[in-house]
C-alpha cells in the first residue's frame, strides 16, 4: 500500500507542478500579413516612460536602442593617451565621438548606446500588420514563434506581452495544436485560425509599457 501511495503522490505531484509553455507554429496573425516596417505615419523614435530603452521605426525596419552605463578611472584617463576629458565630455571611448560623462569617486561614468536591429530585410524575427495601428513582433524560437503586440496612437506606442497562466490550459478554444513534453514542462504549439486569433488578441495580451514619440 505504501508503494502505491508513493507512486500516486509522485504522479499527482507531476500534474500539479507541470507547466505549459505556449508557442505558435506561424507568425501571428498570418504569415501573409508580414511587413518590413510599420506604416510611415508611425515612423520615429519612441522613448520608454519607465525604461531607458527606445524603439526606432524607419523605412528599413525596427531598431531597439539601449544605454549601457560604463566607467573609466580618472587615473587611466590621466595615464593613457587613448582617453581625454574636455569639460563634461570624454573622448576615446567611441571612435570619432565624445560622450557626456560625470566624475564620481575617482571614476568618469558615461552611457554607451547600443543599437540592435530587430526587424530588417530577411530577419528571422517577423513583423506582421493587424491594422493601421496594431502590429505583432513575432520572435523566432527555433522555428516556433513568440508574439509581442505593438499599438500606436498619436504620439504613443504601447507594448502588450503574450500573457497566460502556465499552470492552466488556457487555449482550448484553438482547435489546431500539438504538444510535447520536456522535463516537467508541456510545450504546446498553437495554430489559430483568424477567428481564434481575434479571441486570442483581445484576451491574452497584457499592456506592460508605454513609449512616447520623441520630437526634436
Amino acid at each position: 500500500m505504501k508503494i502505491v501511495a508513493i507512486i500516486t503522490y509522485i504522479f499527482l505531484s507531476g500534474i500539479a507542478f507541470s507547466q505549459n509553455s505556449y508557442y505558435f507554429s506561424n507568425p501571428l496573425p498570418t504569415e501573409e500579413k508580414k511587413v518590413q516596417t510599420v506604416d510611415e505615419k508611425w515612423f520615429g523614435k519612441y522613448q520608454g516612460d519607465e525604461t531607458s530603452l527606445s524603439y526606432s521605426f524607419t523605412a528599413e525596419g525596427m531598431t531597439i536602442i539601449s544605454t549601457q552605463v560604463s566607467s573609466v578611472s580618472k587615473k587611466m584617463v590621466r595615464e593613457s593617451s587613448k582617453y581625454s576629458v574636455k569639460g563634461d565630455y570624454i573622448h576615446g571611448v567611441v571612435e570619432n565621438d565624445s560622450l557626456l560623462c560625470v566624475l564620481e569617486n575617482g571614476y568618469y561614468y558615461f552611457g554607451i548606446r547600443n543599437r540592435d536591429a530587430v526587424i530588417f530585410k530577411n530577419s528571422s524575427t517577423q513583423l506582421t500588420r493587424i491594422s493601421d495601428r496594431e502590429y505583432m513582433i513575432n520572435y523566432d524560437e527555433n522555428g516556433k514563434y513568440l508574439p509581442l503586440k505593438l499599438t500606436f496612437s498619436k504620439g504613443k506606442m504601447t507594448i502588450s506581452e503574450f500573457d497566460y497562466e502556465p499552470s492552466k490550459r488556457s487555449f482550448d478554444f484553438i482547435a489546431s495544436q500539438t504538444e510535447s513534453k520536456v522535463s516537467s514542462q508541456n510545450i504546446v504549439v498553437l495554430s489559430p485560425s483568424q477567428t481564434e486569433f481575434d479571441q486570442l488578441s483581445s484576451q491574452f495580451f497584457k499592456e506592460t509599457s508605454t513609449f512616447s514619440l520623441i520630437t526634436e
